[in-house]
């Protein structure tokens, strides 16, 4: 999934500048599998798929004329935040999708240049092995972050003066190992299902406590459903924390109305906000589950109208402090229309 209109990976690195004032640069991109979950009924897994797509690069300022550009997808190990220790430095993945290359370039400043889609296996990289990541202990999960990706361009000129830039982001990668009885015919595979970022919460300037990262919204398509994960801070998640809750809202048909939302709140748990108006007759079909932090909500692929929708994000402790995945910082719900208006929504789009 994607926002519309903005880069959706976090922890984004900037534009590499030399000498002369030559640049190279990623200048557009999606990346997905900024955030991985995945599950089997051994804990093992074969693959890790990562990829990033609509990306878009350029250059500028070069002495003499481009003659060959290069992006590449690559990854880094760093435990413990120590590259030098593990010998794991970025590194290209493997595969023919994880590398782009164009020699038909030219000229000494482009912009807008298109790559399309670099996909690759992470566990291609040299100092990634899948039982890093897996987990062998019935219903338990093990969590790496010690993983970043990058796309990195090259740009190379007849006088051999070479340019690169790139961008960086991190990854979350958590395999859970499903109880025997739980899931019988669960994926003894283990093949690990990205999910893309849709929004973090930035600072609100209105609210009396910090706001900035402690809501966070991830999307997946798993069969036929739409699977929202939502990581969310303590106290913001905490169950015996007065009025915490959070709710996800969504206009499918992108009317300016919101047709329904999932929600969790400490006082009823998991439920929809649309049972607690008389002016919605209808609920949508979903689930929704909490283990501490994360909630994820799978809500069926019929409840909506196609791949792009308007979405929100809010969550709110104490009766008033509010985090937001929106297009205001400060606002989620406007009072618009009983409150029923999607004025500060944002736009996703989750075709491939």
């Amino acid at each position: 999934m994607k926002v519309s209109g903005g880069i959706v990976a976090a922890g984004l690195g900037g534009v590499a500048l030399f000498s002369g004032g030559a640049a190279a640069e990623i200048e557009d991109y999606t990346v997905s599998a900024t955030d991985i979950t995945g599950k089997s009924d051994d804990g093992t897994l074969e693959r890790i798929d990562v990829w990033a797509k609509d990306v878009q690069y350029g250059y500028r300022g070069l002495e003499s004329p481009a003659t060959k550009s290069t992006v590449e997808l690559q990854a880094k190990y760093e435990p413990d935040g120590d590259v030098q220790a593990s010998g794991y430095d970025w590194q290209t993945l493997g595969g023919d999708d994880a590398t782009f290359s164009d020699e038909t370039i030219g000229g000494q400043s482009q912009s807008g240049l298109k790559v399309g889609r670099l996909e690759a296996d992470l566990l291609s990289h040299d100092g990634l092995d899948a039982s890093l990541f897996e987990e062998t202990e019935d219903g338990e999960k093990n969590v790496v972050d010690d993983v970043s990706l990058r796309l990195k361009v090259t740009i190379e000129t007849k006088d051999n003066y070479g340019v690169t830039g790139d961008v960086k982001t991190d990854l979350s990668v958590a395999m859970q190992n499903i109880p025997e009885d739980a899931e019988p015919e669960g994926d003894a595979g283990g093949q690990i299902v990205s999910a893309e970022l849709i929004g973090i919460s930035p600072e609100n300037a209105e609210a009396d406590v910090e706001t900035e990262g402690v809501l966070s919204v991830y999307g997946h398509h798993d069969g036929d459903e739409r699977v929202f994960t939502v990581l969310l801070d303590e106290p913001w998640s905490d169950g015996d924390e007065p009025h915490a809750n959070v709710g996800l809202g969504f206009d499918v048909d992108q009317s300016g109305r919101w047709d329904f939302q999932v929600n969790w709140s400490s006082a009823d748990g998991i439920f929809t906000e649309n049972d607690n108006r008389d002016d919605y007759s209808t609920s949508p079909d979903f689930t929704g589950e909490k283990d501490g932090e994360k909630l994820v909500f799978r809500i069926d692929e019929d409840e909506f109208d196609g791949d792009t929708f308007e979405f929100v994000a809010n969550a709110s402790y104490g009766g008033a402090t509010h985090a937001n995945v929106s297009s205001d910082p400060t606002k989620s719900w406007s009072p618009e229309d009983d409150f029923r208006s999607s004025e500060y929504f944002i736009t996703v789009d989750v075709s491939a």
